[in-house]
Parts: structure tokens; sequence; C-alpha cells
């Protein structure tokens, strides 16, 4: 039964991406557009009627190249989106981030008159509010008709909890010339489990390793980042964060898990390493296998604690060696960034 409604949601995900709408827009000055794509002007402000335009911040003006964020109502799922950054009339220097900053192109240098095309795959993931939660302004992403994740009240206004796909043009002198956004359900996608260490920081200077990994990736793989800042494996569990990252997952994709880190702040009868965490630990192990996906475990992240001498502390106790103990006892493979960090 279990592998038969793994065979549905699949099949439901599959047809809802393929059943995507492409989008080409145009954001250069000049008066005509090519075929196929839409001009956007500084008027085009971002509407739910509409479903795209400048969103968050003030339109650009083309003069003072400030950065700015262009967002598309789009379903769940994986997208190709390639912007072709430059332009005819001057040098720019830009940086493309997508949902909650996540870094695909870091200071891109172009000559006057250069266009050039930025490829990158991105995973977007909807909010699905009911129109009573719509009513109380309650933003809570379902699982399913009866089951939702509880996420905190910061995670609300988060840009990845919302129901559209938001494209961040950055950088000393941002340039964008136009953007195409096509669904891909090709691509393996890489789910990241986690805490604050691997969660997508929306506010700078705060980030983690999961939003710059996608940097050190080509468009052949989609970063899909579930982790959320607080979070042990038994709490992400709980809050069904695990079983919403399941219901978008399809064979062949991957999931890594790096817990440790507020799990060994937890008290109590049947918790400790070789107990609730590792119970926890292998439940993600086990619903990962049952649907054909690739589990990856990843030991916690050393904190910045340091000695008299300015030698790292290890104050991690035995959670890292419990991480181990697993991935070697279940066959998995083990990123160790405790001992790299």
């Amino acid at each position: 039964m279990r592998q038969l409604i793994a065979l549905i949601i699949l099949g439901l995900s599959i047809t809802l991406n393929v059943g995507a709408q492409s989008y080409k827009f145009d954001f250069t000055s000049g008066k005509k557009t090519k075929d196929g794509y839409i001009k956007i002007t500084s008027a085009d402000r971002y509407a739910n009627a509409k479903g795209y335009g400048y969103d968050l911040s003030p339109s650009p003006d083309g003069k003072n190249h400030a950065p700015f964020f262009f967002s598309v109502a789009v379903p769940d799922g994986n997208y190709h989106v390639t912007a072709i950054i430059g332009s005819k009339r001057s040098a720019g220097e830009t940086t493309l981030r997508g949902e909650s900053r996540r870094l695909f192109y870091e200071n891109v240098k172009t000559k006057k008159g250069e266009l050039l095309p930025c490829s990158f795959t991105i995973n977007k993931r909807d909010i699905h509010i009911s129109d009573k939660e719509d009513v109380r302004n309650k933003r809570t992403p379902k699982i399913s008709d009866s089951e939702a994740v509880r996420i905190k009240p910061r995670e609300r206004s988060k840009l990845n909890w919302d129901d559209k796909l938001t494209i961040e043009i950055n950088g000393e002198r941002p340039q964008c010339a136009a953007i195409r956004i096509e669904p891909d359900h090709r691509v393996p996608t890489l789910f990241l489990t986690g805490n604050s260490t691997v969660v997508d920081q929306d506010e700078e200077p705060w980030a983690s390793w999961g939003q710059m990994v996608p940097r050190f990736f080509t468009d052949s793989i989609c970063f899909a980042n579930y982790a959320e800042s607080g979070e042990s494996a038994n709490t992400f569990i709980a809050a069904g964060r695990l079983k919403k990252a399941l219901t978008q997952m399809k064979s062949g994709d991957y999931i890594f898990m790096e817990f440790g880190h507020n799990d060994q702040k937890q008290k109590g009868p049947g918790k400790g390493a070789f107990y609730s965490f590792m119970t926890s630990l292998k439940t993600f192990v086990d619903e990962a296998r049952a649907r054909g996906v690739h589990p990856v475990l990843v030991t916690p992240t050393q904190r910045r604690s340091f000695d008299e001498n300015g030698k790292i502390k290890d104050t991690h106790l035995d959670f890292p060696d419990a991480v181990r103990w697993l991935a070697e006892k279940e066959n998995i493979p083990l990123i160790d960034l405790h001992a790299m960090t």
C-alpha cells in the first residue's frame, strides 16, 4: 500500500510539473519585444491577478542600477531558470539568488554590450493556505487536506513558504536583460534537512551552508532546502517537515540530514545520541529508502567555541559518533562536516 501511495504521489507531482507554464520576460528598455517574451516595465508590480512582476522592493528605474526582486506565481516543483545578464549600454557586476537568498551566481562581470546566459535549477514549494486560514492571515503549509506543517511565526514571511518563485538580481551593478523560467521534472532533487547551520537565512548577514551550496553546482541538480533554525531530528518529524518533504520526493532523489546541535540540548528519559536521536535519524533513512530516495548523513557543523589557546573546543559530545555509527551500520554515505569544520 505504501509503495502504491508513493507512486500515485510521484505521478501527480510529475503531472503538475509538466503542466506548469513556461515564462519569458524581457527587461530591456527597447520598444521591440522578442517573440514569445513579455515586456516588463517599471510599472509591472507583482499582483495576484497578473501572477508576475517586480516584488518586495522598488522597481528599478534603469538609472541607479539598484538590486531588485522579480516574482512569478508557479506551482510546486523544480524550475530551470536562465537569466541573461548584462547590458548593451554599460558594464555590470551581478549576483543571482532565488527564494530565501539561495545563491546561484556571484559577482558575474559583464562588459558593455556583453550578454551572458546564467542558468540554474531552483525548487519552489507552495504555502497551500485554505480560505479560512487566508482570512485569518495564517500561512500554514498543507501536507494533505487533513495535515499541515507547523511552521514558526517567523517563517510566515519567508520567501521559501509562499505561493510564488522569487528571483533576486543583486550585486555592485546588477543588470538583467531577460529571464526564462521553465518547469523541469527531470533533474534529481537534493533535499536538505537540518537546523540553523543548514537553513536558508532571509536576513543579512546571516548565512548557512545550505543556501550557499547551490553556487558550486550546475543546473543538472536542484536543491530543496527544508531546514529550519532551532530544529532537532525529532521536532523536524513532529512538525510535519519531513512528511511535507516526502510528498515532493521522487525515486532517484537525495536527502541530506544534518542534526545534533539542538538534539544534544534535550534532556530526560530516552534522550541521548544513541537513543531518541538515533531513532529519529533511522526514521528519516527508512522513509527515504521506501521511496527510492538516497539518504546521506552529515555530522553537525562545529560551533565557534575556542579555548584559551585559540583551539576549537569539541562541544557535540557523542552525537557525531552516533551519526558515524548509523552511517556504517546502514551502509549510508557520510559527510563528516564535524571533522571538516
